[in-house]
This record gives C-alpha cells, sequence and structure tokens, in this order.
C-alpha cells in the first residue's frame, strides 16, 4: 500500500555517521588524480548470464571497477548495491537478468573496495563510481537511464540524480547523505522533478533510514512514490523475504512505466 503522509526527521547526524561506518567499513581516502572518465571493454566472459557482458570501466579518480552490463533496450537501468559486509554487484544480478528478459539493459557493478574492482570503499565517494556507470552506458548510446540503489548506492543514486538528466531515481532503504562530494542537502530535492520510487522495510535493522526515507520522501515533488515492506531486512535483502516477489514486482512496473 503505498503512503503519502507527511513525516519528521527523527534522527541525528551522529546515528549516519554510525550507520554508514557499519555498511561501508574503512573509510580510509583512496589515492586520486584529475583526469577525464575512461571505458574500456573486457573481452572475457561471464558466467553469471549468457545475455551478460563484462566490462571494465574507470572513474574519474583512477579507480577501475568491474562491472556487467545485461539486456539491451531504454531505458538502461544501474544497480547500485548496498554495503553490507561480503555484498556486491552479484546481489543485483538475478533482477538485472530480469530487466534483461524485459527488453531493458541493466549495468551491475563492484563499488571500489569490493568484488572485483579496486580502491577502498569509501561511501562519500561512491558518485564517482555512479559518473562511471553513467558516462558507460551513454557512450554505449543509452540516453534514457534509471539510477536504483539500495543504501549507500541509493544516496549515491540520489547525488546522481541531481547532476545528470535521468530518466529515473528508485531509493531503497538509504541516508539521505554521505558525505561530499557524494552529500545531498534538504534544500536540494526539490530539483529531483523525475519520476521516483523509494523503499524500506518498515523496521529495517538500520533503524536511521527509516525517518529518513520518509523526510526524503516528503521532500521530495510529485512524481514520487513510496512502499514499506514488513519486516526487518535491509535494502536488497528484501529479495529473499516472503516479499521478494511483491518488491520485485514493485521495481519492475517503476520501469516499465518509464518506457
Amino acid at each position: 500500500m503505498l503512503c503519502y503522509k507527511r513525516f519528521t526527521l527523527l534522527a541525528g547526524w551522529a546515528m549516519l555517521a554510525g550507520l554508514l561506518l557499519t555498511t561501508c567499513g574503512p573509510t580510509a581516502t583512496p589515492p586520486t588524480a584529475d583526469g577525464k572518465m575512461v571505458t574500456s571493454v573486457l573481452p572475457t566472459q561471464t558466467q553469471v548470464s549468457t545475455q551478460a557482458e563484462a566490462v571494465s570501466l574507470t572513474t574519474e579518480d583512477n579507480v577501475t571497477l568491474s562491472a556487467t552490463l545485461f539486456g539491451q533496450g531504454q531505458p538502461a537501468v544501474i544497480l547500485a548495491h548496498q554495503g553490507t559486509e561480503g555484498t556486491d554487484q552479484k546481489s543485483w544480478q538475478p533482477f538485472a537478468e530480469v530487466l534483461a528478459e524485459k527488453g531493458y539493459a541493466a549495468l551491475t557493478l563492484d563499488f571500489r573496495g569490493r568484488g572485483q574492482s579496486q580502491g577502498v570503499l569509501q561511501a562519500s565517494q561512491l558518485i564517482k563510481d555512479v559518473n562511471a556507470a553513467i558516462q558507460f552506458l551513454r557512450g554505449r548510446g543509452y540516453q534514457r537511464i534509471v539510477c536504483m540503489g539500495a543504501s549507500m548506492g541509493g544516496t549515491a543514486c540520489l547525488r546522481a540524480a541531481l547532476d545528470h538528466d535521468l530518466a529515473g531515481l528508485v531509493v531503497i532503504a538509504s541516508p539521505m547523505s554521505s558525505g561530499a562530494p557524494t552529500a545531498v542537502e534538504p534544500d536540494e530535492f526539490s530539483r529531483l522533478t523525475l519520476p521516483k520510487l523509494y523503499v524500506c522495510a518498515e523496521n529495517d535493522r538500520y533503524s536511521l533510514v527509516i525517518p529518513q526515507m520518509k523526510q526524503m520522501f516528503e521532500l521530495s515533488p510529485e512524481p514520487k512514490q513510496i512502499q514499506f515492506f514488513p519486516g526487518t531486512v535491509h535494502g536488497t535483502e528484501l529479495f529473499d523475504t516472503e516479499h521478494g516477489d511483491e518488491f520485485r514486482s514493485l521495481l519492475l512496473t517503476f520501469v516499465e512505466r518509464l518506457r
């Protein structure tokens, strides 16, 4: 059932710092270098799906990321993973295959410091990873792009939606901000005029995200939608619950309305 009530923020920024530390691990700053983003395609085959192509992305600060492109068709969907321990692009790949079967392109990626990507995981730098994904898709001819992210990945998608002309935004159990340059300020939400979907478990184990998701929805202009599911799981862990089919259908329907 969709909810459109007004809410207020109930948690402070100190709790936000705790959440990011829990989900993202050490926050040592990786080396940076100036330069344009470079994209290259790896010749190796992925074992995930016959429809999948392993690709390599290079960020503006010269971190090489591992990614996988599924299917083809507009809009293309970036699937950004959460920061819980051991999570990488594989958490999104079953849904990426569903999108490919429905005639869309879907790009999963390992954020810096996760999976097969280089660098050190630092939530505040993840907009650079999403920027690399957007530039890759633009280079492949995709002009309509949706950013769909969980937890820290959702925060990075929020920043990307403010910085790029995207077709749609999905934020799943995310804090509002994770520090510059991925920071998002409350007064920026008025610029998010694209279609938006916010999703969270009603008793997410990271309790900070619940009031922040409600506040983000309240701050956002139409068109917008919010959905809470029963349970305590976090982010894409919803796929593995009794509500997994409903969650999957919600995400797919959102993308289909943007076709």
